[in-house]
């Protein structure tokens, strides 16, 4: 089960995409993103969510597990066909580390929770054009 420290923490963070010119987008959950929404407008794109497979159910990790971890994470996506950006978590706390991950237009919310749970994370973020980041959890985070 998700601890309120973990959510803060979550709450706590930008997640930075990275689009394929190299400049950046950066969520913050419950708050819009006229950067984003016009990204995806550009894109003829609905949403963005940002996965990543880093230290599953929010327990430290190795850094090569974790590696290893994220670059299966890609293979997966790429065998779905699904373009994915990159996108960094950044905290805003001292002491968590950043963590890398991948940001998909328009995946479904369902195939984008089984890839997190599959990859024992907490949740996800998802970005719909006009809206606001929202933290959606997976079954780990409720148990």
């Amino acid at each position: 089960m998700i601890s309120t420290t973990t959510l803060r923490s979550y709450r706590a963070t930008t997640y930075a995409v990275t689009l394929p010119d190299n400049s950046l987008i950066g969520l913050r959950l419950d708050e819009p993103s006229p950067q984003a929404d016009a990204f995806l407008r550009r894109q003829d794109a609905t949403s963005l969510t940002c996965l990543n497979a880093w230290n599953p159910r929010s327990k430290c990790v190795p850094v090569t597990r974790n590696m290893a971890a994220h670059q299966r994470l890609g293979r997966d996506l790429a065998s779905r066909g699904l373009a994915a950006l990159p996108h960094i978590g950044v905290p805003d706390r001292h002491g968590w580390r950043p963590e890398p991950g991948f940001a998909v237009l328009d995946l479904e919310t369902e195939k984008a929770m089984a890839l997190a749970e599959r990859y024992g994370q907490f949740g996800i973020v998802r970005y719909t054009r006009g809206g606001v980041a929202d933290l959606i959890l997976t079954r780990h985070a409720l148990r």
